[in-house]
């Protein structure tokens, strides 16, 4: 009779706990700046100044810190092209594809809701029934 391994997420959440897995996926794409960085690639901006400005208000040691971390993180690739001139382009990986639906259904979940409508307009808002 073979014996199974609990999965040590499933033995977290059961728990009380949140699955880490969750936690670092919000740490990553939380961070400031990484989902329009990710947007911005998936849209074709491939250089540095294409994603500078399609992201817009970042700047330039934060974006290239921002990419060095997506680079470590796994979902960036950066490619140094033999010039002249030297170009640096960058580009998603497999994991970093992967989130473009989920950034497309959080870009949805915005729109349903009036996120950035209902911040302009009411900034002390609360929602329905909370205290």
């Amino acid at each position: 009779m073979s014996q199974t391994t609990p999965n040590p997420v499933h033995a977290e959440e059961a728990v009380g706990g949140a699955c880490p897995s969750f936690v670092t996926a919000m740490d990553v794409i939380g961070r400031r700046w990484n989902g329009i960085i990710i947007e911005a690639i998936g849209r074709g901006n491939h250089g540095y100044a294409e994603i500078s400005r399609f992201v817009g208000h970042v700047g330039d040691t934060m974006l290239a810190k921002r990419l060095r971390e997506l680079e470590a993180d796994g979902l960036v690739e950066r490619t140094v092209e033999a010039g002249p001139p030297i170009r640096v382009t960058y580009t998603l990986t497999v994991a970093g594809s992967a989130l473009l639906p989920i950034l497309e259904d959080i870009t949805s979940w915005g729109h349903a809701y009036s996120l950035a409508e209902s911040r302009d307009h009411q900034p002390n808002a609360r929602p329905e029934g909370a205290r």
